[in-house]
């Protein structure tokens, strides 16, 4: 893409500072803030411009939306009016139904994205969801990810959501209660660590970078996916189901197994014993 009057609203956030730097090239780059003096600031820094979401879009070739999922669906309907009806209107949130909905309500022009990695990181590897709405214009981010080395994949929103409530809202779920069951402990942090196997730091390190993150954005992530709900309450009832096992070993390697089913066993061996012997170097 080129010469391509860009707005990204939430600009100055990391991932939309990430996006503007990689999208600038031979474009122009307009951000909105929290406040018009953060864009400002943010904006000065990169040499690209800024304002008011609802008037910056005006005219605007492509709107990204990179906000809080909490605020995501009140920014589009901002905005939504002011943008022009052929203008690409994509957003880059974790959830996709209720952006691209709202999203569709003003442009005939809609794509929905859902970039998965940190904005720390390089795009080369990393896997996009794309959830094409309408029209044709959003090929030009399929050529913009594709570009950078991302690892594309197409679906429905709703397709989306349901997937993202297992990879993203059951697992974030389990490690909160995973942390919460070990800070009621009675062993400390250094005695943990002290009887721990490359297996258990692993999976305690995973939980721990989680909650070296933003609270709202995992606060969002629970509360504003509409697929997460079940799948809390199927956690809870497994984890009784489980309980109530725990001592018939008939029916519990009868559950073991069929659990095993829904895995890549060797595979996941596999990739697990070369993080765990990288993992014991690192400590001899």
């Amino acid at each position: 893409m080129i010469g391509q009057k860009i707005v990204i609203l939430g600009g100055t956030g990391q991932f939309g500072q990430h996006l503007g730097e990689k999208l600038q090239e031979e474009n122009d780059i307009f951000i909105s803030g929290s406040s018009i003096d953060r864009a400002k600031e943010v904006a000065e820094r990169y040499g690209w411009k800024y304002g008011e979401g609802t008037e910056i879009v005006k005219n605007a070739d492509i709107v990204i939306v990179a906000v809080p999922i909490s605020v995501t669906e009140d920014v589009i309907h901002e905005v939504g009016p002011h943008v022009p009806d052929d203008a690409l209107f994509t957003d880059i949130t974790s959830v996709k139904q209720m952006p691209v909905e709202a999203m569709s309500e003003y442009s005939e022009e809609v794509l929905g994205m859902h970039p998965m990695y940190a904005p720390s990181n390089s795009i080369r590897g990393q896997k996009i969801v794309m959830c094409p709405e309408k029209g044709k214009k959003w090929t030009v981010m399929e050529e913009f990810w594709e570009r950078h080395g991302g690892d594309l994949h197409f679906t429905e929103p709703e397709t989306h959501d349901r997937a993202m409530s297992l990879v993203q809202g059951l697992m974030h779920f389990s490690e909160l209660v995973v942390a919460d069951v070990i800070r009621k402990s009675e062993l400390s942090g250094d005695e943990m660590e002290e009887f721990s196997s490359p297996v258990y730091q692993l999976i305690t390190d995973l939980t721990a970078r989680m909650l070296n993150q933003k609270p709202g954005l995992y606060g969002s992530i629970q509360a504003e996916n509409p697929e997460n709900e079940n799948v809390r309450e199927r956690f809870i009832e497994s984890a009784e189901d489980i309980r109530e096992i725990i001592g018939d070993e008939e029916a519990f390697a009868e559950k073991f197994d069929d659990l095993g089913e829904e895995f890549d066993l060797e595979g996941a061996q596999d990739r697990t014993d070369m993080v765990i012997e990288f993992l014991s170097k690192e400590v001899r």
